[in-house]
C-alpha cells in the first residue's frame, strides 16, 4: 500500500490458503468416513481380503481371522440397517446385523467356506461364554454402585410384579389357544423374558440340556425363534420410545437412572476420586473377574448334577 499528496492506491496481494495434503485427506477419511466403528479404508482391506482366502478355498477359522470377518459382515449388516429410512432410528442396526446374515445362509447367499470357518470357530472355542461373561460382568460393574443399589430397591417390586404379570399372560393366552402350560411356560414365555441370545437363549438352552436330557442344539432350536421374536419387538419398542424421549425431552432421563439424584451421584463420584479412565490392567482385571464368576458357575453347576445322582 502506497500514498501520495493527491492520489491514494492501493495493491491486494493474493492470499496463500494453505492447501489440503494427501496425508490430511487420509486421515480425515480415516476418522469420519467409518463403517460401524471400522473405518471405511480398513473395512474395504477387510473385505478384499476375506474374498481373496475365499478363492482361494479355505478360510482360516482361528481367532485373528474371524474376528476380522465377523467384524465385517456385522458392521456391514448394521451400517445397512441404520441408513434405512425410519427404521433405521427404531432400531433397524440391530435388527439387521440379528436377522440378515441368517437370511443369507439361509438362501445360500455365503460362500460355503465362511460358513463352514465360522461354525467350526464357534464350536470349538466357546466364545459366547466369554462374551456371555464379560457383557454380563460388564454391564453391571460399570454401574454407580449407589445408583445400582438404591435404583435397584426401587424397581425391584416394580420389575416383579411385571415378571409376575408376563407369565400369568402368556400361560394364560397359550392355554386359551389349545398348548400345555409346560410348554408355553418353558419354551415360549422364558425364552422371551430371559433376553438376547448371548445372555439368554444359549444359558437358557444349556439348562434345559442338562435338565431335560436332550442336546443343547435341540433345546437351542426350540428357545432360539421366541428370544429373537423378544428381541425384535424390544428394538422396535426401545426405538419408538427413543424418539418419543428425543421429541418430550421432560419425559426423560437422559439416561440417568435416577435423574432428580444426579447430582448427588455426581459429587459422590467426585469425592471417591473417580476419574473414569481405564486402562490395560483395568480392563485385564474385569476380564478376569468375568471368567472366574464364569469358572464358580460351573464349579456349582457340576456340584448340583452329582448331588442329584
Amino acid at each position: 500500500m502506497s500514498t501520495t499528496d493527491n492520489a491514494f492506491s492501493a495493491t491486494l496481494e493474493p492470499i496463500d490458503t494453505p492447501k489440503t495434503t494427501l496425508k490430511q485427506r487420509w486421515w480425515h477419511i480415516m476418522d469420519n468416513w467409518k463403517v460401524g466403528i471400522v473405518p471405511l479404508p480398513l473395512f474395504l482391506l477387510a473385505g478384499g481380503l476375506i474374498a481373496l482366502d475365499c478363492l482361494g478355498g479355505k478360510l482360516p477359522s482361528d481367532i485373528v481371522v474371524m474376528v476380522a470377518t465377523l467384524a465385517f459382515f456385522g458392521f456391514a449388516c448394521g451400517e445397512f440397517g441404520k441408513r434405512l429410512p425410519v427404521l433405521g432410528k427404531l432400531g433397524a442396526a440391530a435388527i439387521c446385523a440379528t436377522f440378515i446374515p441368517s437370511a443369507l445362509v439361509h438362501y445360500g447367499l455365503l460362500p460355503d467356506v465362511v460358513i463352514e470357518s465360522t461354525t467350526k470357530f464357534y464350536k470349538s472355542t466357546n466364545i459366547l461364554y466369554l462374551y456371555i461373561c464379560c457383557i454380563i460382568v460388564g454391564s453391571i460393574m460399570s454401574m454407580n454402585r449407589t445408583t445400582l443399589i438404591q435404583g435397584f430397591l426401587k424397581i425391584f417390586f416394580p420389575m416383579l410384579c411385571g415378571e409376575v404379570v408376563g407369565m400369568l399372560v402368556g400361560i394364560g393366552v397359550g392355554t386359551l389357544l389349545g398348548m400345555e402350560p409346560f410348554q408355553v411356560f418353558f419354551f415360549i414365555v422364558l425364552p422371551i423374558m430371559a433376553g438376547g441370545v448371548g445372555e439368554g437363549a444359549i444359558p437358557l438352552s444349556m439348562g434345559y440340556a442338562a435338565l431335560m436330557h436332550m442336546e443343547q442344539g435341540v433345546a437351542l432350536g426350540r428357545v432360539l425363534p421366541m428370544v429373537m421374536l423378544g428381541s425384535l419387538t424390544a428394538i422396535v419398542i426401545s426405538g419408538c420410545l427413543n424418539q418419543l424421549g428425543k421429541r418430550f425431552p421432560h419425559l426423560t432421563g437422559e439416561g440417568q437412572l435416577m435423574p432428580n439424584r444426579s447430582h448427588e451421584t455426581r459429587s459422590l463420584s467426585e469425592s471417591e476420586g473417580v476419574s473414569g479412565k481405564t486402562d490395560v490392567g483395568t480392563l485385564a482385571s474385569g476380564a478376569l473377574l468375568a471368567v472366574l464368576l464364569y469358572m464358580m458357575g460351573m464349579l456349582g453347576h457340576k456340584l448340583m448334577v452329582c448331588r442329584r445322582r
